[in-house]
């Protein structure tokens, strides 16, 4: 006769405890794959930024939870199809419906911008070659509103100009204060300038200066400042009172001395050189002609000069300190034919 063995007492006390562990083990997966999957996502539609907590697994559910519809014409980024991860920032940008008049012609547009300048761009306009654009380029954009952009085109223009030539000054102690002495007249230069304007509905703007190309370089005027302590001596008439009638002449004066090395004691027309008498050139005004020159008084033109041509007249000092003081100047005098 077999003996079957005797059931293990301890067995059905094992069968409970198994039960109890794998239902608790079912609900701590549960809940620790939830966990898991839970994310940080930022949405941000126009500059406005919210957070959720979600499980979706792309952007598109993201927004669906956030409750973010988008419209044709809005951009997202990244892209509905992207997949969201913790941490992941999914941007908005509202495309804003507006109108567009350019060149006569009604445009609607969508435009995913701020401002006028924006929308602009959206139609492919230049926003810096239309100023006079309705309302202005910095006005911010709101649905429905309608832009107007003038007739325009831009007129290029070219033209030389005289280029002033630098002034170098030197002061000198010898000269009285307030006198200058050209050492060199230099010489103006030329440039070619390029300008670019405007022209909205038959109105040309103010020229913009876009290239400047220098043809000659100017040269460099010297002139030589009186630094001295002593004042302008003053040349006031010698030889009677101011004139009231003659002849006007704008000329250019220089000064002279007899003590000055090389000059002679006499003029050309054999009188003595000295205060009083003048050079000049006999085709602008004769030998022997009474002039008044401001500053120094009367005068007889009595000399000539090699350097001394056209509108340019030597007064004679008596001393090399008044021909300093004197240095170089235009002046207008009277003539008497």
């Amino acid at each position: 006769m077999r003996i079957l063995p005797r059931p293990s007492a301890r067995l059905p006390k094992a069968q409970l405890i198994v039960a109890a562990i794998v239902p608790a083990l079912i609900v701590v997966g549960s809940v620790t794959g939830f966990v898991w999957a839970q994310k940080s996502v930022t949405v941000l539609v126009d500059g406005h930024a919210v957070k959720i907590t979600t499980q979706a697994d792309d952007v598109a559910a993201v927004l669906d939870q956030a409750g973010v519809v988008v419209d044709s014409g809005d951009v997202v980024v990244p892209h509905d199809e992207s997949p969201v991860e913790d941490g992941t920032t999914v941007i908005v940008r509202r495309a804003v419906p507006i109108e567009v008049e350019l060149g006569g012609k009604r445009v609607e547009v969508d435009v995913v911008g701020k401002t006028v300048a924006d929308a602009l761009v959206a139609v492919g306009a230049d926003p810096s070659s239309h100023p006079a654009v309705t309302p202005a380029l910095d006005t911010s954009l709101s649905a429905g509103m309608t832009v107007s952009v003038p007739d325009a085109f831009v007129r290029m223009k070219q033209e030389e100009v005289a280029i002033d030539p630098p002034v170098q000054r030197h002061e000198d102690p010898s000269l009285a204060r307030g006198t200058e002495r050209v050492l060199d007249p230099g010489k103006p230069g030329r440039a070619l300038r390029v300008y670019r304007t405007l022209v909205t509905g038959g109105v040309e703007a103010s020229m913009a200066l876009t290239a400047e190309e220098v043809l000659a370089a100017p040269e460099t005027r010297v002139v030589v400042v009186g630094t001295g302590d002593r004042d302008i001596p003053s040349f006031e008439p010698r030889f009677g009172k101011l004139p009231s009638e003659g002849r006007k002449l704008t000329v250019v004066t220089t000064a002279y001395s007899p003590q000055e090395a090389g000059l002679g004691p006499r003029t050309c027309l054999g009188v003595p050189a000295t205060y009083g008498v003048i050079a000049v050139d006999p085709d602008v005004i004769p030998l022997r002609t009474r002039c008044y020159i401001p500053g120094y008084g009367f005068a007889i033109a009595a000399d000539t000069g090699s350097m001394i041509n056209g509108h340019h007249i030597d007064l004679c000092f008596d001393t090399l300190g008044e021909v300093d003081a004197w240095g170089k100047r235009t002046v207008e005098i009277i003539v008497f034919d």
